[in-house]
């Protein structure tokens, strides 16, 4: 395989895994604060319509898009919010129920709005342009890194900041005592809806915006269920990282690297059948599951930390 289908390559993994790192970092502030979201499918599909009406009666303007998706992916997110905070609703159970509702939701705004069935695309969109960076375009490998999006760029910057709230302030502390300990966390101060509110609408943004990657910058157009799966890899990506900003990046990547690859065999031929090739990034994720469950089962049985601590006396 020569330098430049590597860097082909690469530069795929990182396009693909964009929404997938957006919806994931939503989801980690959820699990940190103790909200099982997996709704972050449903809140990316809201995204991606809400960016293509807005793109459609803005005349095209995709910054409009983006901002009008991130505001809709959080309003949505507030629905959820209500039924796990306030009702006290299982939060597996509000999750199906919103990603549910997302489905039929969009499905009937598109027959409603634009009186179209399956897809919709606006009469003009405006595509942002690609970002090229003079220092990295010319560099083999590296130049992976140059012509991306700026939704890529602003998804890489997401995770510096949420690792720095998250570890550095006082309203990272706060996420964290009250998924460790609701009833500490009173104690301290803190209140414990107010948190997962916030959280869980921050998480309903972003997944709007990777909902909206996915429909104005990926392919300029809606379809029903065009998330496919990708909030279910993201809440993989966050649950393998173990809930931290750069493992979830990681993790992100490897699932946009299965996918990259898999897109790769196809355009050259190889005699594997499609849906095979469509595998590979859920068959990844059921690998990931896996091992993130049993390194799980190994710390409440102590195995890992007893190991650790041997170490720390020899």
């Amino acid at each position: 395989m020569n330098i430049a289908i590597i860097s082909d390559t690469l530069a795929s993994t990182i396009r693909i895994a964009t929404p997938l790192l957006l919806m994931a970092l939503g989801g980690l502030l959820c699990q940190r604060a103790g909200v099982f979201n997996i709704a972050l499918e449903g809140f990316s599909l809201i995204g991606a319509f809400a960016a293509i009406a807005v793109v459609q009666f803005t005349g095209g303007n995709v910054w409009i898009g983006l901002f009008g998706a991130a505001a809709v992916g959080a309003v949505y997110s507030s629905l959820y919010a209500l039924f796990v905070t306030r009702f006290k609703a299982n939060h597996i159970i509000a999750s199906i129920a919103m990603n549910t509702l997302a489905a039929g939701l969009t499905s009937y705004l598109l027959r409603s709005m634009f009186e179209v069935q399956g897809a919709y695309s606006p009469d003009n969109i405006k595509k942002l342009d690609m970002i090229q960076i003079p220092v990295l375009k010319n560099i083999p490998i590296l130049n992976c890194l140059s012509g991306q999006s700026i939704m890529t760029y602003f998804a890489i910057a997401m995770v510096a900041v949420i690792y720095i709230l998250l570890f550095r302030t006082k309203a990272g502390l706060n996420i964290c005592a009250v998924g460790e300990s609701e009833d500490a966390a009173k104690t301290a101060g803190v209140r414990p809806g107010l948190v997962r509110l916030q959280v869980i609408l921050a998480s309903g943004a972003l997944c709007g915006l990777a909902g909206a990657y996915l429909s104005t910058i990926s392919v300029s157009q809606f379809s029903e269920d065009m998330v496919q799966g990708r909030g279910f890899n993201a809440f993989t990506a966050f649950v393998f990282g173990n809930a931290h900003p750069a493992a979830t990046a990681l993790v992100s990547l490897l699932f946009g690297f299965a996918d990259a690859i898999g897109i790769r065999i196809e355009l050259i031929g190889m005699n594997i059948p499609p849906s095979i090739i469509k595998m590979f990034p859920y068959i990844l994720a059921i690998v990931a599951l896996a091992i993130s469950s049993y390194t799980m089962k190994l710390k409440v049985k102590g195995v890992v930390g007893n190991k650790k601590k041997k170490e720390k006396l020899a």
